[in-house]
């Protein structure tokens, strides 16, 4: 062998000619396919993510009970009247604001700040209401309230009104919401007698 003569002539060096046309094309392929199932992953967590959440707030909102129908607005002569719940409490709401009652039921405050709040309605028990409408939190509908103070002793307690104009209903939590106990009050047939 000559010095001149390159020893690889015949055969190219193992780096020439590599990779082969058929492996290039595999990694083109292959270098396509990744992110697309990469992308398609992630799509599906996300759709996951949003199901699974929309799922909670189905579940959350049917485990918290309330009353049926919409919130209601009602004007104060349409709130004034006698209400009555389940176990036979009996609510009064006169014209003028003065209200009387016994043994309703509610979630009553008594303003001691003693972090308390499960006070029970004086029984009998009487005092002044007062009438307000405003938006129902984090909707556009509207909802009216009748706010309760008992005197002497400022207990008070609120309701909401809730339901339809021929049945309304006034409603509140008693307690922690969580708990799902509901005060449920309906308008009595005797309207206006008292």
């Amino acid at each position: 062998m000559k010095r001149a003569e390159d020893p690889y002539r015949g055969t190219p060096p193992p780096w020439q000619g590599w990779p082969s046309a058929e492996t290039s094309r595999r990694r083109w392929r292959i270098g396509l396919l990744v992110p697309l199932v990469g992308l398609a992953g992630c799509g599906l967590l996300f759709v996951l993510g949003i199901g699974g959440f929309l799922l909670l707030m189905v579940v959350s909102r049917l485990s918290t009970p309330i009353p049926d129908g919409e919130p209601l607005t009602m004007s104060a002569a349409e709130v004034t009247g006698t209400w009555v719940d389940e176990q036979g409490g009996r609510l009064v709401l006169k014209e003028g604001g003065a209200f009387t009652s016994a043994r309703i039921c509610g979630d009553f405050d008594d303003n001691d700040d003693d972090g308390f709040d499960d006070v029970a309605s004086p029984t009998p028990g009487a005092g002044t209401w007062e009438h307000s409408t405003s938006n129902v939190t984090g909707e556009d509908d509207r909802v009216s309230t009748v706010h309760l103070t008992f005197t002497p002793g400022g207990v008070w307690g609120q309701y909401e009104a809730r339901g339809t104009s021929k049945n309304p209903v006034l409603w509140a939590y008693i307690g922690d919401p969580d708990e799902g106990r509901l005060c449920v009050l309906e308008r009595a047939d005797d309207r206006g007698k008292e």
